[in-house]
Formats: structure tokens, sequence, C-alpha cells
């Protein structure tokens, strides 16, 4: 079937389905798409690579060495299947009222300046190949095609730990890294920080569990390892370049204070011992001297009196 065989019958059943009101503008872009089929057949083309993220916006210029004698401008992107047959339409500019598909109404902006698309609030829907078809007076200028790939960054990579306690035996630490939200798929990398025998240091674990939404198509990533506690490690893992912060696990064992415990009381007993005999000695002290103060006083005393009753018989 030719390309004007095809429009027909395009334009029969779209008609059908076209209300009264809007049938003009489903007839004109109908008109339009054949005319475009028809001059892109065999026209050779430019083909540029683009990237976007999911939820940004990309840029599509066409390549016109000489914009002169341009009246309209035609953006249109292949379908999945390749088939550029049923190639789809997405925004453009005429002289007349062109009718923007609903999915593109507030995701589309054409620059008529610079001959430009702006294609907002991407997802990996909008990936594939797309078509800048010049309407001219002419003939004389390249089509320019964009394949367009859509990314998407994973999250920050979080680092969960289990069973990492300070008691030093092997494989007794288990610590997962998950991230989500990501597209193209990714793995898990491991990574110790300042040790560059970090591959000695863990087991495989599971296998990675990779999930992929089925609406969005972004993946969920996760994935553990078994780690041997013999000393402190700083743990980090990346997802899709992305990296997580450093996660310090199987902290060193507490240090046993027993025997140095023991040794300063052993060494505190004597001399606690040594300080209370000196104590108790100083205090005994003053309680000596005055006894015997008093034994001087009585021993004086009881010779005094000799003395006097010796005088007192020799005076007789």
């Amino acid at each position: 079937m030719s390309a004007r065989d095809r429009a027909s019958v395009f334009l029969a059943l779209l008609s059908l389905s076209c209300s009264v009101e809007m049938r003009r503008g489903c007839l004109f872009l109908l008109v339009v798409i054949t005319v475009l089929q028809l001059v892109s057949t065999g026209k050779p083309f430019v083909m540029r690579n683009i990237h976007g993220i999911v939820g940004g916006g990309v840029n599509m210029r066409c390549e016109l060495e000489r914009p002169r004698n341009i009246y309209g401008l035609y953006f249109q992107k292949t379908p999945a299947d390749g088939n550029e047959d049923n190639d789809i339409f997405i925004n453009g500019f005429h002289p007349k009222n062109i009718i923007v598909p609903p999915e593109y109404i507030n995701r589309t902006n054409v620059n008529k300046t610079d001959f430009s698309m702006e294609l907002f609030n991407l997802s990996l829907a909008d990936e594939g190949v797309y078509s800048c078809i010049v309407l001219s007076d002419t003939d004389n200028y390249i089509d320019t095609k964009f394949n367009l790939t859509v990314t998407a960054n994973f999250s920050v990579p979080n680092i969960t730990v289990q069973g990492c306690n300070s008691v030093p035996s092997a494989h007794n630490c288990v610590i997962e890294c998950s991230s989500s939200g990501g597209y193209p798929l990714s793995n898990v990398t491991w990574d110790v920080v300042g040790d560059k025998t970090s591959s000695l240091l863990m087991d495989k674990g599971d296998p990675p569990v990779f999930k992929q939404d089925a609406d969005s198509r972004l993946w969920t990533v996760s994935h553990n390892v078994t780690l041997d506690c013999s000393q402190p490690l700083n743990i980090t893992c990346s997802v899709g370049g992305v990296m997580s912060p450093i996660v310090s696990v199987c902290p060193p064992p507490p240090k046993d204070f027993t025997i140095p415990f023991a040794c300063v009381i052993l060494l505190l007993v004597p001399i606690a011992v040594i300080v209370i005999v000196v104590i108790r000695c100083r205090r005994t002290q003053p309680s000596a001297e005055r006894s015997t103060d008093a034994e001087l006083a009585n021993l004086k005393s009881g010779w005094m009196n000799t003395e006097k009753h010796t005088l007192s018989e020799n005076l007789n």
C-alpha cells in the first residue's frame, strides 16, 4: 500500500472518529501528515543523539544552514516498532492551526525563530527517534532526526547494619545497600574506605535483588554481604554512580580494665594502711607527753616533801 493509499485510509477512519467541530482540523492534520510523508520519503537526514533525565527536559533544534522560504515545521516521533509509516505527530507550526495531541499540549513548546522544540517532564516512554521536517517552498533541506535516550538517577544508597557487634567472630556482620528510582538497571558496588583488601573482607552474600516498577519502569536495587568483624571498617556502596555516606561497622571490643584496676587497688591498700598508722600515731603522741609531765611533777613534788621532812627533823 502506498503512502497516498494509507493516508486515504487514515483520513476515512479519523473522519469517523472526529466530531463535526473538529473535522476541519482533523482533515487539515491528515493532509499535512500525508504531504510530509510523501516529501520525506527517500530524503537524506542528519541524526543527533540527545540525552534527558526523567522529570527534566530536552531541546530539539532543526539543523538548517539557510532557513529561507520556510512556512512550517513539523516534529514527529517514530513508534517503538520502528515503522515510520506510523509516525506520531508531536507539535509544530503552520499558517493554519495544528492540532497537538493532548499528551503533548502542556509538555512541548515550539520556537518559530530558531526552529526548535522543547519537550518537558520527560519519562522513559519518551525515549525514541524524533524527526524535524521542514515545510518550505523548496526541497533543498535535509531532515534532522534526534535519537533521545532518557535515564533516571538512583537515590542516595542507604546502608543498613545487622549483627555487627564488638565481639570478634567470623561472618557475624550483615550489611545491606539499597537504592531506588533509577534507570537503566545498575548493580551495587561495595567499597571499604582506606582498605585495598576489601574483597578479602567480604563474602558475596545473596544475589542482588532487582525490582522494576510496572508503570514508571524505574528500578529498585538491593544487595547484602557478610563481613568478617575482625577489625573496624568504614563501608560505602554506590549504585549507578551515586555513592552512599560512609558507615562505620565492627567497632573494637571494649577494653578490659579488671587487671589494671586490681593493680591499682593492691598499690593503694599498703599506702592507705601506712597513712592510717601515721595518723593514729600522731593522735596518741600528745597524751603520752602529758602522762610524762605528770610523772615528773609527782616526782618533783615527792622530792620536795622529802626535803622538807628531813629539814624539819634536823631542826628538831
